[in-house]
């Protein structure tokens, strides 16, 4: 058996890596799902496990035994957004209590449409999106291998900016700079199956930046009044306070294989007309050797009427090799989103390379 991994290590390596990560690059979670969660539509709360347990349901991280640091990149093709991120996490070193770090970050240059006041003709117009995300997230096991709680503080901002006739920047948005909050639970029924429900965004959560009823605030740039179509920025909240539940079935008894079913309810992007974003979506996750294969399809529902639903599938592949005692394994990953129904199709992209540690101490 794996010895255990020295709290006072395991803390200082992450924070150190961490520290690393910080001047480098940045992002925010809007634009950083984890590869896994990608590929499986994020339809994987209750199996999640490691690094993407971290990101998506922080109560699943004391399920399994991982010491890992991971960076990672997501690329939205249509709104132009990009996303960077590094996370570390131990839950080798105790076996009722997990710990993770991470930072995040993202800058996009979507685009909006407007008639121009001077010359009466549509113009592009870019906007400057940006954010960061720094967060750590704990998770204990109650029952041990039965029943978790994950707690997940956070600091997150998100901006949106442009620059006008003058070259001054203005927003073109509502700022957002707030510590944020979410908490989850897993029940895992023997390791037959496993049932979360997570909270995202108790506090600190945002309002999106436009609405059918309010535009974004273009100020000097010559946009006529009533006339500003978006392109490619999105209609949903950076933040949103939400609810989600998950539920995963494991046919051969281990989490090589998984069947997932998960739902997500959105209560603030679509507040505005008193409204309730549903998403729902299933997956299914089977480990080949070295070789994870993944597959998820999912629905989201926005705000009512049907004419805004839309539809995605989704997929990826990865190498994981277990990192043997006193040495070191590899999590290399790929992921992808793509919109098949619906206005405006969306592609995302997903990367991972991680980096499995079992030291020998």
């Amino acid at each position: 058996m794996a010895r255990r991994v020295p709290l006072r290590l395991a803390l200082s390596t992450a924070l150190a890596a961490a520290a690393f990560a910080l001047p480098a690059t940045a992002l925010a979670s809007p634009a950083v799902d984890g590869t896994r969660n990608l590929a499986l539509g994020n339809n994987s709360r209750a199996s999640s496990y490691g690094s993407n347990a971290l990101l998506a349901n922080p109560s699943n991280m004391t399920f399994s035994g991982v010491f890992a640091i991971e960076p990672m990149y997501q690329l939205n093709i249509r709104s132009r957004t990009s996303g960077l991120g590094v996370v570390v996490m131990d839950s080798l070193n105790n076996s009722r209590v997990s710990l993770g770090l991470g930072y995040l970050f993202m800058r996009g240059t979507p685009t909006v449409t407007f008639t121009d006041e001077e010359t009466g003709e549509d113009r592009d117009f870019e906007l400057s999106r940006f954010g960061h995300e720094a967060f750590a997230a704990v998770s204990v096991a109650i029952v041990k291998r039965w029943l978790s709680f994950g707690i997940k503080p956070k600091y997150q901002y998100a901006s949106l900016r442009y620059r006008d006739s003058t070259g001054a920047a203005r927003n073109a948005s509502h700022k957002l700079s707030a510590f944020g909050l979410d908490l989850s639970m897993t029940a895992n029924l023997a390791g037959w199956a496993a049932v979360s429900v997570v909270a995202t965004n108790i506090t600190g959560f945002s309002k999106p930046a436009f609405t059918d009823d309010s535009d974004v605030s273009l100020v000097d740039v010559g946009a006529t009044a009533g006339t500003i179509r978006y392109k490619s920025l999105s209609e949903l909240a950076e933040y949103p306070l939400g609810v989600a539940w998950g539920v995963s079935v494991f046919p051969l008894h281990k989490i090589d294989f998984s069947i997932n079913a998960d739902g997500y309810y959105d209560f603030s992007t679509f507040k505005f007309e008193k409204a309730t974003r549903n998403v729902y979506g299933g997956s299914a996750e089977f480990v080949a050797g070295p070789v994870p294969l993944r597959f998820g399809t999912t629905y989201d529902s926005r705000g009512r009427g049907k004419a805004d639903d839309r539809v995605f599938v989704s997929g990826g592949i990865a190498y994981v090799r277990q990192a043997p005692l006193g040495s070191v394994g590899v999590d290399i990953g790929f992921g992808f989103s793509q919109q098949v129904k619906g206005p405006l199709k969306e592609t995302i992209l997903g990367l991972n390379l991680g980096l499995r540690l079992n030291p020998d101490l």
